[in-house]
């Protein structure tokens, strides 16, 4: 049987954290990073990154802004931390979602769809990821994530996609001089255009999912007459 390969991901996505230390200033210290990145998130996701500030964020956690400092260099690190939280939820649900008793345009289907439904909650969190990652801002904190291999939200989103078309290849669902590579690319961009135009639409991410069918769909049947 073939492995699956984007489960190598999810583990790495899915580390255990690191447990509370035992020492009560080490504990209070981890407690207080807890509370700053719970109230970051919750006010990135209700007004985007640009409109939280520190001040909020360490008023939302019940601490001084010293305390925010003591924690994190600036509001980037913070966001960067958040977004690589999330990250990791929305890409282990598509992971999860892959399902070989499905054809290969509704696994995708079901894969992309999970990941939607995971964001949709965080939307305005993950725009605004987005238009960072697509104004080519970088930070430090970027630089030194944990998952060096991998850089952004996007990145991970196409190898889980490419990694389901190269199981379906080695599988023979798909022809062995298919471009999965280009495949996947495709398949990504047309996922986070959905995403934009949902946004610009006023609509849900779940809400573009039979437009997402339709898409997968011409891929994969392109990929299948190579």
């Amino acid at each position: 049987m073939n492995m699956y390969q984007a489960y190598e991901l999810k583990d790495k996505l899915t580390q255990e954290e690191t447990a509370l230390p035992l020492g009560a200033r080490a504990r209070s210290k981890e407690l207080n990073r807890l509370k700053i990145l719970a109230s970051a998130k919750a006010l990135f996701r209700e007004r985007g990154y640009e409109a939280a500030t520190l001040r909020d964020i360490a008023r939302e956690a019940g601490l001084s802004t010293g305390a925010v400092f003591a924690n994190f260099a600036d509001k980037n690190e913070i966001f960067v931390k958040v977004v690589e939280e999330e990250t990791a939820r929305v890409i282990t649900s598509a992971i999860d979602a892959h399902d070989t008793t499905r054809p290969l345009a509704d696994r995708l289907h079901h894969q992309l769809m999970a990941a939607y439904e995971a964001a949709e909650g965080n939307a305005r969190l993950i725009l605004s990821a987005f238009v960072m990652n697509w104004s080519g801002q970088t930070t430090d904190a970027e630089a030194n994530a944990g998952l060096a291999d991998i850089a952004s939200l996007t990145d991970m989103t196409r190898q889980v996609i490419l990694e389901t078309l190269r199981h379906a290849q080695s599988e023979k669902e798909l022809p062995a001089k298919a471009d999965i590579e280009h495949g996947a690319e495709i398949i990504e961009d047309l996922t986070f255009a959905n995403l934009r135009r949902a946004h610009r639409d006023g609509q849900t991410f779940v809400s573009m999912g039979e437009r997402l069918r339709f898409q997968i769909e011409l891929i994969v049947s392109g990929l299948k007459a190579a």
